[in-house]
C-alpha cells in the first residue's frame, strides 16, 4: 500500500475510533472517552491536511519545473533566432563587401557594430529572461517548501495530539 494510502487509511481509522468512543462515551456518560474521541478526530483532521498540504507542494513544484522548462524552450528559441539572424546579417555583408570594397568595408564595419550591439542586447535579454524563470522557480520552490514545512507542522500537531500513536497508526 501507498504511503498516501496507507495515511488515509490511519486517518479513516482514527475516525472510526473517535466516531466509536464517541458513541460509547456519549452511552456510558464517560468523559475521558469522549475526550479520545476528540483526539482522534483531530488526529486525523491533522493527517489529512498534512496530506492536502503535501499534495499542494508537490503540484507547486511540478508547477515550477513546468514553468522553468518552458522558459528553457523559449530562450533556446530566441538564441538560434538570434544566431540565424547573425548568420543572415552576415552574408550581407560579405556580399556587399563584392560589390564595392571600400563603401562595402565601411558599411560593413557599420553593420557589424550594430549587429554586435543587437546581438549583444538580444544576449542581454536573455539573461533576463533565464534570471526571471531562475527566480520563478525559486518562488515555487519556496512556496513547496512553506507547504511542506505546514505539513511536518500538521504531522506534528497529530503526533502532539496522540504521541503516543505509532507510524502505522498515523
Amino acid at each position: 500500500m501507498s504511503t498516501a494510502n496507507s495515511g488515509f487509511a490511519n486517518s479513516l481509522l482514527d475516525r472510526v475510533k473517535g466516531a466509536a468512543k464517541h458513541v460509547a462515551g456519549t452511552l456510558t456518560g464517560d468523559e475521558s472517552l469522549r475526550r479520545e474521541a476528540e483526539l482522534h478526530r483531530d488526529k486525523a483532521d491533522a493527517a489529512a491536511e498534512a496530506r492536502r498540504l503535501e499534495a499542494d507542494a508537490e503540484h507547486e513544484q511540478r508547477k515550477a519545473e513546468v514553468v522553468e522548462r518552458r522558459e528553457e524552450v523559449k530562450t533556446e528559441r530566441q538564441r538560434l533566432a538570434a544566431e540565424a539572424a547573425a548568420d543572415a546579417q552576415e552574408q550581407r555583408i560579405e556580399r556587399d563587401r563584392a560589390v564595392a570594397q571600400q563603401a562595402a568595408e565601411q558599411k560593413a564595419a557599420h553593420e557589424q557594430v550594430a549587429a554586435d550591439q543587437q546581438a549583444e542586447a538580444q544576449r542581454a535579454a536573455l539573461r533576463r529572461q533565464e534570471q526571471q524563470a531562475a527566480a520563478e522557480r525559486a518562488k515555487g520552490d519556496r512556496q513547496a517548501a512553506a507547504l511542506k514545512a505546514k505539513a511536518r507542522e500538521a504531522e506534528r500537531t497529530a503526533e502532539e495530539l496522540d504521541p503516543d500513536a505509532t507510524e502505522e497508526d498515523r
